[in-house]
């Protein structure tokens, strides 16, 4: 296996301007130094348009980390070092990506927004729905974005192990235009893709894991082994078809089922992230991808007797 180091740091710099200087490009401050957020890191570094750091908003100075990718394409492992930041470095940064657990979301914006650039970009990159009402808080409107990856990463402290590079999608949460920054964050993911229409991918996505992460958390296996079982895939996707429709997605339960299959199939050797939550007793995200299915479908007055009870196997373990 090859192994290629990279020694491009970000020194200190007080402001966004100084950082251009020493550096010639936009700097991308990702928080949330877990699987995605990391394999994200690597991906813009390769891609050379950005220089990239960590914001860590429980520590109070900088500090230096060695972080390793593995590449599940050519089975190189590339190195290199990075700055991991407190919150107050938001202020310098070009583009902002939060990639924390969705209910790690509103803590994060609270510690960041009086600290933020009002003209940074900001992308939220979390899994679920939901976690987006806590991005509104922030007052800069047209400069709010959300993104739906399914890239998959499992990493143990800085080291992250690639598991398959699949579409990400990039749109407005409101008003935002595509500026310059948001093209060059695109076009540096592996068929990165912005859309006017982010939350028919999202709740597709939402659609995805309300399937995968359940099943195998509660029976502990990995994603391939859900297709043993088309019937609860169907149970599913029958109950949350209507509740996504009044979500404003219009595809048919069928079209989901198919993608619920494909993707398990695709990652099927995977674990989800759900899975290892509770594998290692961490708190999941349920909240934001059964819990908030169930409480749309109480508004909305559709029942739920499936994921009601898949939830509640969930909460009780």
């Amino acid at each position: 296996m090859k192994t290629i180091r990279y020694h491009g740091n970000i020194r200190k710099a007080n402001n966004r301007a100084d950082l251009k200087k020493l550096h010639g490009k936009p700097v991308a401050c990702i928080i949330g130094a877990g699987s995605i957020g990391q394999l994200t890191a690597e991906l813009l570094r390769r891609k050379g348009l950005f220089k990239t750091c960590f914001i860590d908003t429980r520590i109070k100075k900088e500090k230096r980390v060695t972080c390793s990718c593995e590449s599940i394409n050519s089975g190189t492992t590339y190195r290199c070092s990075k700055g991991v930041y407190p919150e107050s470095f938001v202020k310098a940064a070009d583009l902002i990506i939060i990639t924390v657990k969705a209910f790690s979301v509103a803590k994060i914006i609270r510690d960041i927004a009086p600290h933020l650039n009002r003209k940074t970009p900001v992308i939220l990159m979390v899994n679920g729905f939901g976690a987006q009402e806590e991005l509104k808080k922030l007052t800069h409107e047209n400069r709010l974005y959300l993104a739906s990856t399914s890239n998959g990463a499992t990493h143990k402290k800085y080291s992250v192990f690639e598991k398959g590079l699949g579409t990400t999608y990039v749109g407005p949460l409101k008003h935002a235009k595509e500026t310059e920054v948001i093209r060059y964050f695109v076009k540096s993911l592996p068929s990165g893709t912005y859309t006017d229409a982010i939350y028919d991918e999202l709740l597709r996505k939402l659609a995805v894991n309300a399937v995968i992460n359940p099943v195998t958390a509660i029976r502990n296996c990995v994603n391939a082994e859900i297709l043993r079982d088309p019937e609860i895939i169907k149970n599913i996707i029958t109950e949350i078809t209507p509740v996504l429709r009044k979500l404003g997605l219009n595809d048919s339960s069928e079209s989901l089922q198919r993608r619920v299959e494909t993707v398990a199939a695709n990652t099927g050797t995977n674990y989800s992230s759900m899975q290892q939550d509770y594998y290692y007793g961490r708190l999941s995200e349920i909240d934001y991808i059964l819990g908030i299915l169930i409480k749309k479908a109480k508004i909305y007055g559709i029942k739920t007797p499936c994921i009601d009870n898949l939830y509640q196997k969930l909460k009780n373990m």
